[in-house]
């Protein structure tokens, strides 16, 4: 509690005082109520020590359940989180996040998605998508790829790491030989505080609830396809918008 500021501790205060309706809001709804900004929530959250709203959020009810006895929900529902991410990739300030990603993407001679496991297969697909659209993209998944020294072709080069924990040391070890390189590095990770955020020059972070089975890592991945498609799409209408200029 001595780490929230003004703003922050508004937001305890109405969560503290309306947890049941608070269980059915939307972050924009709580915004509204707590008359602050959703970033405002967003940090709040991450100070109580969840990676989100929707983690937040569904502490709250397993809370309230805990003390009334009632039993918790033996299954989380993840259209849940997944509606509320699409709510927040309306705001501004994620506006503004794709916007700097686009600032080095879109003059980049080349553009490197790294991941690792699930993460490959969505590196392969983001890769092919991109160049299916124009920039010029591939896949690295073997996490002993060789990045040779000063090479004049990774000069202003990308690379988007993807790894929902921040912690997969193979696409860290990508990721931080590439930027010894030269090459801007940008993060798409569940935690923004993970390892991974920290070393890289910027961070889109999406907060799902973790899923897991055992060691198999099933948070849902709808984010990262979602971002991909995205900039994509962006970087499609920056292409035509050049082509209509020249004309």
């Amino acid at each position: 509690m001595r780490t929230l500021n003004g703003l922050e501790s508004a937001v305890y205060t109405y969560i503290n005082q309306h947890q049941a309706e608070v269980e059915k809001m939307t972050i924009r709804q709580l915004a509204e109520k707590a008359h602050v900004s959703t970033t405002t929530i967003l940090r709040f959250a991450g100070k109580m020590g969840f990676e989100g709203y929707s983690e937040l959020r569904y502490a709250i009810k397993q809370h309230r359940a805990a003390l009334t006895s009632a039993p918790p929900e033996p299954n989380y529902d993840i259209t849940v989180p997944i509606a509320e991410f699409f709510e927040n990739v309306n705001t501004t300030d994620f506006a503004k996040l794709i916007d700097q990603a686009l600032t080095h993407i879109v003059p980049a001679p080349m553009v490197l998605l790294c991941g690792i496991g699930t993460g490959q297969a969505l590196a392969e697909y983001g890769a092919r998508f991109w160049s299916n659209i124009g920039k010029f993209s591939l896949a690295i998944t073997d996490p002993y790829y060789p990045f040779p020294l000063h090479t004049p072709i990774l000069q202003n080069t990308v690379m988007v790491a993807l790894s929902v924990s921040g912690e997969s040391h193979q696409v860290i070890e990508m990721a931080s030989r590439a930027q010894q390189n030269g090459v801007y590095v940008i993060a798409v990770t569940n935690h923004a505080d993970s390892t991974l955020a920290q070393l890289s020059d910027m961070v889109i972070a999406y907060y799902m609830p973790e899923m897991k089975h055992g060691d198999l890592n099933l948070t849902t991945q709808v984010p990262i396809i979602y971002l991909i498609e995205l900039i994509a799409h962006r970087l499609d209408q920056d292409q035509t918008e050049k082509a209509n200029s020249e004309n």
